[in-house]
C-alpha cells in the first residue's frame, strides 16, 4: 500500500474494534491478577513504619539558618499523629540535635512526648553520646556502650546502628560495630533484617557527601551483602531524597525535618534551603518493602477521582 494514501488512524477507528481490544484487554488484566495472585505466598502480618531524620534541634529560644528546628518536628509529629498513628515504630535516623547539647536533647525529649508511635532514636554526626544518654538513659545500648539495638518486628528484624565517630562528620562501624552487627543478623540468618543508620554505608554519587559517608564502606558493604538477609538500608545524613541499590540491596533516605540541601553532581560545596519537611512511611512484609515519601505541607486537591475497580482475585 502507498504510504500517500494510508489514512490517519483518526480516521480508521473503528468503534467495534476499539470495544473488542477493551474487553480483551480487561480480561488479560484479571486473568494476569489471578495468577499473581495465585503464586505468591500469603504474605501474613506487615509492618507499618515510620523514617525520620535529621531534626537537628537547638536549645529552646534559638534558630538554626533562621528557622525553629522544634517547631518543625512538632508539624512533622503533627502530620505523623494525624495520618500514620498506626505506625508500628517510627526510627529517628540521627542528627537529633544541630551541637550535641545537653538542653536540645532535652527539648527533644519534650517534644517526643507528643508522638503517638514508639519511637527509637539513632545518633548522628551532630550529636553527643554522651548527652544523648544523660537526657535519653532509658535507650538501649550494646555491651560497648554504643547506641545499637534490635527490634524484631510484625515482618522482620530492625536493627539500629550507631555510626557516630565523636568530633568528625563521617561514620564509622570500628571498635566492635561491625561485629555486633554481623552477629544480631547471623544469630535470626532465617529472617529478614533492616538496618537504620545515620551515615550512607556506601557513596549517593554526590561529591559533597565523599569525605562524610562511612569509612572503609567496601568491606562493611561485602560482609552485609554475605550475610544473605538485610533486605533494606535506611539512612539519614544527606539531607536530599535518594535510594537505590548498594551492593545489590536497596536503600532510602530522605531529605528529612530541618534545613535540606539541593543535590549537585559536580560541586563540593552545598546549597542549604528551607523547604518544607518530609518523611517516609515505609511498608515491609516478607514480598517487600515499600517506601512512601511524605511533604509536611498544606497541599491543594484540585480534584477527587471516583474509586477504582478492584480485579477478581485482588479483593
Amino acid at each position: 500500500m502507498d504510504p500517500r494514501n494510508r489514512k490517519p488512524l483518526s480516521q480508521t477507528w473503528c468503534p467495534r474494534f476499539a470495544h473488542s481490544c477493551r474487553k480483551r484487554t480487561d480480561r488479560l488484566v484479571r486473568d494476569a491478577a489471578r495468577s499473581c495472585a495465585a503464586s505468591l505466598p500469603f504474605s501474613g502480618l506487615s509492618m507499618k513504619l515510620i523514617h525520620l531524620t535529621d531534626p537537628h534541634l537547638v536549645p529552646l529560644g534559638a534558630m538554626l539558618f533562621g528557622f525553629d528546628p522544634a517547631q518543625r518536628l512538632r508539624k512533622t509529629i503533627e502530620r505523623i499523629n494525624r495520618d500514620h498513628a498506626d505506625a508500628e515504630l517510627c526510627v529517628v535516623t540521627g542528627d537529633l540535635t544541630d551541637e550535641g547539647d545537653f538542653a536540645s536533647y532535652v527539648l527533644l525529649r519534650e517534644v517526643l512526648q507528643e508522638l503517638r508511635v514508639p519511637a527509637r532514636l539513632l545518633l548522628g554526626n551532630h550529636d553527643s553520646r554522651e548527652n544523648f544518654v544523660r537526657a535519653f538513659p532509658g535507650e538501649p545500648r550494646d555491651e560497648n556502650g554504643f547506641i545499637q539495638s534490635v527490634h524484631d518486628g510484625s515482618a522482620g528484624r530492625l536493627i539500629f546502628l550507631d555510626t557516630l565517630v565523636e568530633g568528625f562528620g563521617h561514620g564509622s562501624l570500628d571498635d566492635g560495630r561491625l561485629e555486633w552487627l554481623l552477629a544480631r543478623v547471623a544469630e535470626a540468618s532465617d529472617v529478614r533484617a533492616y538496618l537504620f543508620v545515620h551515615h550512607p554505608l556506601q557513596p549517593i554519587g554526590l561529591p559533597h557527601f565523599e569525605p562524610w559517608s562511612t569509612e572503609n564502606w567496601r568491606p562493611i558493604m561485602q560482609a552485609i551483602v554475605s550475610a544473605g538477609n538485610v533486605r533494606h538500608i535506611f539512612h539519614g545524613h544527606v539531607h536530599v531524597d535518594v535510594g537505590g541499590t548498594w551492593s545489590g540491596i536497596p536503600f532510602s533516605a530522605n531529605r528529612g525535618v530541618a534545613h535540606q540541601i539541593i543535590p549537585h553532581f559536580t560541586r563540593r560545596d552545598a546549597d542549604f534551603v528551607e523547604d518544607a519537611p518530609a518523611f517516609d512511611i515505609a511498608i515491609i512484609d516478607v514480598d517487600g518493602v515499600l517506601v512512601h515519601r511524605f511533604e509536611v505541607s498544606d497541599r491543594h486537591v484540585v480534584e477527587v477521582s471516583a474509586e477504582g475497580w478492584v480485579p477478581e482475585g485482588m479483593q
